[in-house]
């Protein structure tokens, strides 16, 4: 009202008006936005009524632009305010609302019956970032170049905090002892970091796998590792990871089929014992008929003088059981393989496929993962779908074997179909175990020759026997970059270009 009073009634050549503003701006503290907006539109209908009162009779251009300017600057301000006011509203909505967020996140946290973590990546992102790795292949090359450079980088992850399932899982009674560095916990052989630095330096938004932890009782733990990777670089100071224990299904899957590979074994001594006693019993026979009648031919030669005739008849006789042992054997193989196995057109990328999904499990016991390199363009092969299938099978597991043997920091198996040349399709399985020595090399494919403590010497000969037998070749070669790396060499089939 003084402003008023002053705009109104005094000579004052200025635009007094605008000290609405400063009103409206000590007032605004304590109003809402529609009070602002009333007090606002308020001030402005005093500057208007003053100009109207006061120059009524002598209205002048600078008068008026006072007056304009006046209630701009008052409306500006007002407009200004409410906006201020509607933000400041919003912030505490978002404050109270992520108050909340972080209370139901705690809740779920502390109360969730599996185990949860809360890890700081920042350390070893920054980490990464120094060393200048480009991409998850240039970290697996530089890992296996340098053996202790995963486990540097696992110590700079820190666990920042842990729920109560976590102390359970790892035999702990206080969270201090779980909080810290995570390398404590990891087996110095567990490839798993190494996959997780993987997925993080790829840039992808999660990494799901199998682990093995080592509880403060010093006993191992199979666990499913569930991680939510940040997509900016503040949330690396706070990353969740989920881990579920499997260590007991586990040990009951092992169970279960260390009983099925037992029962699998006596079924097969039962099946070769009732095999030998029948065949035995057949061929006891002829063999015996063929034993006497050589005694006989023997004894009719050595009369003197000889009796050729007499010994032609036994000769005779003996030819002719000897040929019934050997159908003997003949009908009881043709009882065990009932019928060969048929020919078929096969793309050994199709192939590579159904086979990865059949030993997801074998990978996954392994601590493995799969690579696959399948050009476009192959030709099919004319070939046995379940021969191949074994064939590559047997390639795979052996090569998972040998990187489980070497303790191997990075177990990648590597599989790549291609064309090398028009008319021929190369299948190459790579491992990255200890490779083969040289003397082991040049009897790799030999029969019974293993160098396995339960082996019996048998899958590489037969895999070389049945791609040889459609015109391919077999090889093993040590990589240049280590591991193993057998090449199968096929021709194409009919009417491929």
């Amino acid at each position: 009202m003084a402003i008023f009073a002053v705009d109104t009634f005094t000579e004052v050549e200025i635009a007094v008006a605008v000290l609405y503003a400063i009103a409206l701006l000590i007032a605004a503290r304590g109003l809402t936005r529609t009070g602002i907006v009333r007090l606002g539109c308020g001030f402005a209908g005093l500057t208007l009524a003053s100009f109207l009162l006061s120059h009524w009779s002598d209205m002048g251009v600078g008068s008026a632009l006072r007056c304009a300017v006046s209630i701009a600057a008052i409306l500006i301000t007002t407009f200004l305010l409410e906006r201020d006011q509607r933000s400041r509203e919003l912030l505490v909505q978002t404050n109270a609302a992520l108050a909340r967020s972080e209370k139901r996140f705690r809740s779920i946290f502390e109360q969730a019956r599996f185990s949860l973590w809360e890890q700081d990546y920042t350390a070893v992102r920054s980490a990464l970032d120094d060393l200048g790795v480009r991409d998850g292949a240039d970290l697996m090359a530089r890992v296996e170049a340098q053996p202790g450079l995963a486990r540097r980088l696992t110590s700079l992850i820190t666990t920042t905090d842990v729920n109560d399932a976590t102390l359970e899982l790892l035999g702990a009674t206080d969270r201090a002892e779980v909080l810290g560095s995570l390398e404590r916990f990891l087996p110095p052989d567990d490839p798993s970091m190494c996959l997780i630095l993987r997925a993080l330096v790829d840039g992808r938004d999660r990494y799901e796998g199998r682990a093995r932890l080592i509880g403060l009782d010093g006993r191992p733990r199979t666990v499913l590792l569930a991680i939510a990777l940040p997509d900016d670089d503040v949330g690396f100071g706070q990353v969740v990871v989920g881990v579920v224990d499997i260590t007991q299904r586990e040990k009951t899957q092992e169970a279960l089929l260390a009983a099925q590979a037992e029962l699998a074994r006596a079924s097969r001594a039962a099946t070769m014992g009732a095999l030998s006693a029948s065949i035995a019993h057949e061929v006891n026979q002829p063999l015996g008929a063929v034993v006497m009648n050589a005694q006989t031919c023997l004894r009719w030669l050595r009369r003197d003088p000889p009796d050729i005739e007499a010994a032609a008849k036994a000769a005779e006789r003996t030819v002719r059981d000897g040929k019934r042992a050997s159908e003997i054997v003949q009908r009881t193989r043709g009882m065990l393989v009932k019928s060969a196995p048929r020919d078929e057109t096969i793309d050994l990328r199709d192939l590579v496929r159904e086979t990865a999904l059949l030993l997801e499990r074998e990978l996954a016991a392994h601590n493995a993962t799969l690579r696959t390199d399948l050009a476009a363009d192959v030709p099919p092969v004319t070939a046995s779908r379940v021969e191949m299938q074994q064939v590559l099978i047997n390639l795979m597991t052996n090569g998972l074997q040998a990187m489980s043997e070497a303790r191997s920091p990075v177990r990648e198996l590597a599989v790549a179909v291609r064309s090398p040349e028009p008319g021929l399709v190369s299948l190459s399985v790579r491992d990255r175990g200890a490779g083969i020595s040289e003397e082991n090399l040049a009897r790799l494919f030999d029969p019974f020759f293993t160098t396995k403590a339960d082996g019996m010497g048998m899958g590489l000969a037969i895999c070389r026997s049945t791609i040889e037998a459609r015109g391919g070749t077999l090889t093993a070669r040590n990589h240049a970059d280590g591991g193993a790396e057998f090449d199968v060499v096929l021709p194409a089939g009919e009417g491929a270009s």
